[in-house]
């Protein structure tokens, strides 16, 4: 091995020592605020994230009791993480004309702010073990909770529109629907139930009954008692968009945790 060569593999190895692996990835986001206890795991290692740490894609990001996490991504998309909850950033990238950003949230809470993108392939989704969420630019509240032993998951559209989907765990689509600001969809595996003003519709077997138990029902104290159910393995599910029309198809990919 010649002298020049040696310093080099030098360089590398001091270089590898002091910035390990995880750092050379790049940032996709960064966290805004850290309140309480916040994790963040990535390449198996924990980590506690402080203002301005960076957010990589495959990180998984989780609160414990009184806490939240709220982060910007480099779209300027914003996610606030509420107390007990747990979601993983499965992919973010923006790159010209084109934005991909998939987010699996297994339990708890999270509150978004998503920025509207104009033009190119576009695909922003959230998953959840019973629901798919499809985001063109939007803001809205996505709760994901145990009621009993039923798994349901709670999106609330504030501004804009979503497109919702049921799923089971086989990844079988059983119904979807579209919702917009002012509507909530409580979806289980089995179907969607939509209110507004005494409005109730979608497909499958959720009644309006059961739906108004699980918003009710969803607090700090349903999604740490839910964690359990989470635990036991829930089927991961893709919310998806695409495309350049403000009209947001809905696919589903498998994923695995």
């Amino acid at each position: 091995m010649s002298k020049s060569l040696k310093k080099f593999v030098a360089f590398v190895l001091v270089l590898q020592m002091l910035m390990p692996y995880p750092v050379y990835a790049a940032a996709v986001g960064r966290f805004t605020s850290v309140v309480g206890n916040v994790i963040q795991t990535r390449a198996g290692k924990a980590i506690k994230p402080v203002v301005n740490s960076p957010i990589d894609a495959k990180d998984i990001i989780a609160t414990g009791d009184k806490s939240s996490a709220t982060m910007v991504f480099v779209d300027d998309s914003t996610i606030t993480l509420s107390q007990n909850s747990k979601m993983e950033v499965k992919d973010f990238a923006v790159q010209g004309k084109t934005r991909k950003g998939i987010f699996s949230m297994s339990i708890g809470k999270l509150v978004a702010n998503v920025t509207k993108f104009i033009g190119g392939s576009n695909a922003f989704e959230v998953h959840s073990p019973t629901a798919v969420c499809g985001v063109r630019g939007t803001g809205f509240e996505f709760i994901v909770a145990g009621v009993g032993a039923q798994l349901t998951t709670t999106v609330t559209c504030t501004t804009g529109a979503l497109s919702v989907s049921s799923i089971t765990a086989a990844g079988v689509v059983t119904s979807a629907a579209t919702i917009v600001a002012g509507q909530t969809a409580i979806i289980t595996s089995t179907g969607i139930t939509i209110s507004a003003a005494g409005a109730v519709a979608g497909a499958g077997t959720a009644g309006a009954a059961a739906g108004t138990a699980t918003v009710a029902g969803v607090g700090a104290g349903t999604i740490a008692a839910a964690t359990a159910v989470v635990a036991v393995g829930a089927a991961a599910v893709v919310a998806a968009t695409g495309g350049s029309s403000d009209t947001t198809p809905v696919h589903v990919t498998p994923v695995h945790h």
